[in-house]
């Protein structure tokens, strides 16, 4: 399985995710052929080499005169839409614009539909979002994780007056996601952060993996420490080079509502999964037990999230062996939307195929049609192109 890290040592902002994926090897050309698909006037998109702290790295500055720096939600996905963008480009890039809008109609308290972007309505955060959804479709690792965050702390100015650091908008986007502070500025922007949430599928420790592939995109301001992002790109690590355990807990003292947003931050933390099953303890009182699979890479931040969000005590551990089918990744089309489907192999034979879910949810709602049917059109198409393997 090809894996994609960010190590984000120094927060992150659209451009150094721009710059970072492209010096990592995602072809300058498909992103710049993406770009010119928006049909932006009057921009000019530079890739330079630089330095931070000493260390080389690729910087992205968008130069424009363009007088639009607010645009509304709805004007954003008007432009997408009448782009010349591919699909799968179109569709990461909406994703993180509804991320953004989502955010700001919770902290404002108003419709994601009416949000009026301030700050990342203008063409260079357009140019940010865009282009970082053009290099990740060129890279197409099947897998993409983000390390822990860090914010910084301070004030910014905004449209609305004053912000504290991380901004509200920011917070709101990394609900779930590990964070911790550094410095006095402002670390994590709004795009940033929104491009993060919108690929990663997890937050956490670097995954397993023999690197083949490392890019450094830099900040434009000079801090006490390299301003950079790394991208890693390799190869996931085989089970012996990263041992799983099964790490559990029986818990009878605590409010179940807070269950799925602990599942939902172990995940986030690096767990591999995490489930809960019914039990009854001692005087008859029902339980349940928390059961968490788990890297050895990963196990001292699984555990602090076990503590921090839960009332346990103490847990069990052992490691565990685990056997597991190969994976391939297809692309299917399901009416105007494409959709990623995951083949599960024992030896040259597929004995398991799963549209994947995040790609259904998005196609379902944007065709509004039930969840299911997506899944049925999916798994219909996927038997079409696998036609003779299956």
């Amino acid at each position: 399985m090809s894996i994609l890290h960010f190590d984000c040592i120094s927060g992150a902002a659209g451009d150094m995710l721009l710059a970072a994926l492209i010096d990592a090897g995602a072809s300058e050309s498909a992103v710049r052929h993406s770009l010119d698909g928006l049909g932006l006037p009057d921009w000019r998109l530079d890739i330079e080499r630089t330095s931070k702290a000493g260390l080389s790295a690729r910087q992205a500055t968008v130069h424009t005169n363009d007088t639009a720096t607010s645009r509304s939600h709805g004007e954003i996905k008007a432009l997408l839409a009448r782009s010349a963008l591919a699909e799968p480009v179109r569709q990461r890039a909406l994703l993180a614009f509804r991320i953004l809008a989502e955010a700001e109609a919770k902290v404002h308290d108003s419709d994601p539909e009416q949000v009026h972007f301030h700050e990342v309505g203008g063409v260079d955060a357009l140019i940010d979002i865009v282009g970082c959804s053009a290099a990740l479709e060129d890279l197409s690792p099947q897998r993409i994780s983000a390390s822990a965050l860090v914010t910084g702390r301070g004030w910014i100015p905004s449209a609305h007056g004053e912000l504290p650091v991380p901004a509200p908008a920011v917070l709101e986007i990394l609900r779930g996601v590990p964070l911790s502070e550094r410095g006095s500025d402002e670390l994590i922007t709004p795009t940033g952060a929104a491009i993060l949430k919108a690929a990663t599928d997890s937050f956490g420790s670097m995954p397993p993996m023999a690197v083949d592939s490392i890019g450094y995109g830099a900040g434009s301001r000079d801090l006490a420490w390299p301003n950079i992002v790394r991208v890693l790109i390799g190869r996931e690590a085989s089970q012996g080079e990263d041992g799983a355990w099964m790490v559990e807990t029986n818990i009878d003292d605590m409010n179940p509502e807070l269950i799925p947003n602990c599942i939902e931050v172990l995940i986030a933390a690096g767990a591999s999964d995490a489930w809960t099953s019914p039990i009854v303890m001692k005087k008859g009182r029902p339980a349940f037990t928390l059961s968490v699979l788990v890297r050895e890479s990963v196990k001292a931040a699984v555990l602090e999230v076990l503590y921090r969000e839960t009332t346990t005590l103490g847990v069990r551990m052992q490691p565990v062996t685990k056997d597991e089918l190969e994976r391939e990744w297809i692309k299917v089309q399901v009416l105007d939307q494409e959709v990623r489907v995951k083949l599960g192999l024992r030896g040259k034979k597929i004995v398991s195929v799963s549209p994947e879910y995040e790609d259904a949810i998005i196609a379902a709602r944007a065709e509004g049609l039930p969840l299911r049917e997506i899944y049925d059109r999916a798994q219909a198409e996927a038997a079409i192109r696998l036609k003779g393997r299956l």
